[in-house]
């Protein structure tokens, strides 16, 4: 049987992280799909009744929104489930700290890094910084945790003779 370990409270931070964005991610793939759908429908709303004041600002979403294809809100709402399907795995394997979970939250973090700086760049707002933050913190906690699990794993297996040819 093995041993519970406590979960550290920043690798709890990060799950429910993970699962405030599995279910951003779920609305958007059914927002996308229900769109898609009723298109024609949502289209002719948007131009017949949404006019005046502070609908302008609805009317404005909607439009850019039916600006897309029906094709491509369907491939948006499939890529929104994948990638929600993604964070669930991410999810599950980071809340039974499972070491390859650390390495692919960790990477996937990792690589949109890049992007970020980019749109940060480009067009800075307090949402974009805020997200890069917290995305930058979960990447080097991540990293130095799974350093430190490995580095204790490495211990464990010199006390036993593991790796080092001493068999017990």
């Amino acid at each position: 049987m093995s041993e519970h370990k406590p979960r550290p409270r920043a690798l709890v931070a990060i799950v429910i992280y993970k699962c405030f964005t599995i279910g951003l991610l779920s609305c958007v793939a059914i927002g996308l799909f229900l769109t898609s759908k009723k298109y024609d429908d949502l289209f002719a709303f948007a131009e017949n009744y949404m006019t005046t004041g502070k609908r302008e600002i609805i009317k404005a979403v909607l439009l850019s929104t039916l600006s897309f294809p029906a094709t491509k809100m369907h491939l948006g709402a499939i890529v929104a489930l994948i990638y929600a399907a993604v964070n669930v795995l991410e999810a599950v394997g980071l809340w039974y700290q499972k070491a390859w979970a650390t390495i692919l939250v960790a990477g996937i973090v990792g690589l949109t890094i890049p992007v970020e700086i980019y749109e940060i760049i480009e067009k800075a707002s307090v949402v974009k910084v805020g997200i890069f933050a917290i995305n930058m913190a979960m990447f080097v906690y991540l990293v130095r945790h799974a350093l430190e699990e490995r580095q204790k794993r490495q211990r464990k297996d010199r006390e036993r003779g593991i790796g080092s040819g001493i068999d017990k």
